[in-house]
């Protein structure tokens, strides 16, 4: 079963991979008691437009399959631990298996490894459940993904520490379970499923396969028909970035 809750996130953990911020929010159970078996399910902002082949070839470096190799716990701060209610985080370490697609404009060399920070874990006194994000994926040990990743030049906020360079992804869109090399195949909100057949919106009157969500038009697909999508599609006039457009700039 899947629960929400009305903690909020710290912002030891808002760097998740493909998201700018997130929150859990909904109605806490009326004893304000976490689920004791089960996920807390939160919502997140994406960085970048993240939904289409178009846009993961406009915003992404590369496109890869990843897999998550080691993940360490992230301390919830002093506030939250007093307060007896908060965030837990998670830093995941990932491997690149393999590139499908490169920008001929990649702002740095692809990756072997990288960090992201994960969603973890809400606590509420000495409970504590694991906490996901709507339709995206937890990125757990076991499992693969596909994961298109953009370079996040470091970047400076009057007051705050400088964020140093790292990789990200887009948002909700640009990452994708691919266990056995089936999209959508494998660990999606923290649980575990098999690939839904594709979909095309019976409504879309025209609309080009590259316009519409890759997770939906390649569910149940494999790596060929992936690059081949990608293929097709074309990069866009990049759009503001989504995250803080006016408050961080490149150092």
């Amino acid at each position: 079963m899947r629960h929400t809750t009305g903690i909020a996130a710290s912002g030891a953990v808002l760097a998740v991979l493909g998201l700018a911020a997130w929150t859990a929010r909904a109605e806490p159970p009326a004893d304000s008691a976490l689920p004791k078996s089960g996920l807390v399910l939160g919502h997140g902002m994406d960085r970048y437009p993240s939904g289409s082949a178009n846009e993961w070839v406009t915003y992404a470096d590369y496109v890869a399959v990843v897999t998550p190799m080691s993940e360490t716990e992230i301390a919830a701060d002093a506030t939250e631990v007093e307060r007896g209610e908060g965030m837990i985080g998670r830093q995941v370490t990932m491997r690149v298996d393999k590139i499908l697609w490169s920008s001929p404009q990649a702002a740095a060399p692809a990756p072997q490894t990288f960090n992201r920070d994960s969603s973890g874990w809400v606590f509420k006194d000495a409970d504590r459940a694991k906490f996901a994000l709507h339709e995206r994926p937890r990125v757990e040990l076991g499992h693969t993904y596909v994961a298109a990743l953009h370079w996040e030049p470091e970047r400076c906020s009057e007051g705050d520490p400088t964020e140093p360079a790292h990789w990200v992804g887009l948002g909700a869109g640009s990452a994708l379970p691919f266990d056995s090399g089936v999209i959508n195949k494998g660990e999606y909100e923290g649980s575990v499923q098999e690939a839904p057949a594709p979909t095309v919106p019976a409504d879309t009157q025209g609309i080009e396969i590259i316009d519409l969500p890759v997770t939906e038009v390649m569910s149940g697909k494999g790596e060929t028909e992936l690059v081949n999508l990608l293929e097709q599609a074309v990069p866009q006039t990049p759009l503001q970035r989504v995250m803080r457009p006016q408050v961080t700039t490149v150092c």
